[in-house]
């Protein structure tokens, strides 16, 4: 008699932010579909900033996912460096900030705009020294909107049945998390340019008479959300697996800087690594948590007045997650600058984020 074949796991992905380091996020994905194979559907995906767009064209792409994703990053957000030299080379492995051709040009020429994200807005090239006094940010964001429109079908975007998509910003007056669950409204492209509206560079963005920035701001690693979300997915299963796969894109060690722009990127690495780092110790005891009021659940006798209260029941319902994958954190990484859209260091993210990925799912025998 042959044995049943174990159901696949309901999988769960968290995309965190970073700017142009989103494409070590697409070398990630590239790798994670080509292991599962081209039918391989999440169960949830959640993204913040440029983690909230990979997950937009992931779930909602008009054509193939991988074929949208391959050309937001090799077309439609890179900034060529045309007076680069042939020899000047991607940024290595550990490499934050700084070599001559490495990752300095591809910060300055992301900073007079991204064709298919970001333009300079009018103020800053006719009174830059005046602008700062007239508006709010530098730049105008609506290029994202016209690439997410056309990469992006919104009613794609809103089929919780077959995939939870959930973005998070910040109202930016109250200052609160806001999560845009496609479970719970209907999501459009504004909630997507919402999540990347990194402050002061870019403006925030207006859905129902509310503005928002970028959900980084709060937590730039959305495990929390995506692990929620998970758990209430075939909550009644027991033979249910789920796994959270993370990519992480702010590494917490680094070399001492050693220039301005060095000590600036360090300091943005630092500042997004760090809340990722309390959310994962605190991810650990919620899962022992878990497990132990899964086993109290299973020994306490049915007729016991435990189970009828309201604290008791809302502890049961949670989850474990039985797998969690961060890739990022072992391997290449995601070096260099989060401004640096060039295409060479742009090519040399998305095939680290593939090794990186591929070694992890598919690991040599020792």
């Amino acid at each position: 008699m042959k044995k049943a074949k174990p159901s696949p796991p309901l999988t769960a992905l968290s995309l965190q932010g970073g700017g142009a380091l989103g494409a070590y996020e697409y070398g990630v994905l590239k790798a994670l579909y080509a292991v599962r194979g081209e039918n391989f559907v999440p169960r949830v995906v959640a993204g913040v900033s440029i983690g909230a767009i990979n997950a937009a064209l992931l779930v909602g792409a008009r054509t193939d996912a991988m074929a949208a994703l391959d050309r937001l990053w090799r077309e439609k957000l890179c900034v060529d460096a045309a007076f680069t030299p042939e020899s000047a080379p991607a940024p290595a492995a550990g490499e934050n900030a700084c070599g001559i051709w490495g990752t300095r040009p591809g910060q300055y020429l992301s900073f007079f705009g991204n064709p298919g994200m970001y333009r300079l807005k009018p103020e800053y090239c006719f009174m830059p020294f005046c602008a700062p006094f007239f508006t709010s940010s530098v730049y105008d964001t609506s290029l994202l909107k016209e690439t997410l429109a056309e990469l992006v079908d919104p009613e794609k975007l809103n089929r919780p049945d077959k995939t939870r998509l959930i973005v998070t910003a910040v109202d930016v007056e109250t200052g609160r998390q806001a999560k845009f669950d496609n479970a719970e409204t209907t999501l459009t492209l504004d909630h997507i340019v919402a999540s990347g509206s990194f402050p002061v560079s870019f403006p925030p963005t207006l859905i129902d008479g509310r503005y928002y920035w970028d959900g980084g701001i709060f937590m730039n690693m959305p495990v929390g959300v995506a692990a929620n979300a998970l758990e209430q997915i075939e909550a009644d299963n027991p033979s249910a697996v789920r796994e959270i796969i993370l990519v992480s894109l702010h590494r917490t060690r680094g070399a001492l800087p050693e220039t301005l722009p060095a000590a600036a990127e360090r300091f943005y690495t630092l500042l997004f690594s760090g809340k990722f780092a309390l959310d994962r110790k605190l991810y650990g005891k919620y899962s022992a948590f878990v497990d132990v009021m899964q086993k109290i659940d299973a020994a306490l006798p049915a007729a016991s007045p435990i189970r009828k209260h309201e604290g008791y029941r809302d502890l049961i319902r949670h989850r474990k997650m039985d797998r969690v994958i961060v890739i990022g954190e072992e391997g290449t990484g995601a070096v260099g600058s989060g401004s640096d859209f060039t295409r060479r260091t742009l090519e040399r993210r998305i095939a680290d984020g593939f090794n990186d990925a591929m070694t992890c799912f598919c690991p040599s025998p020792e």
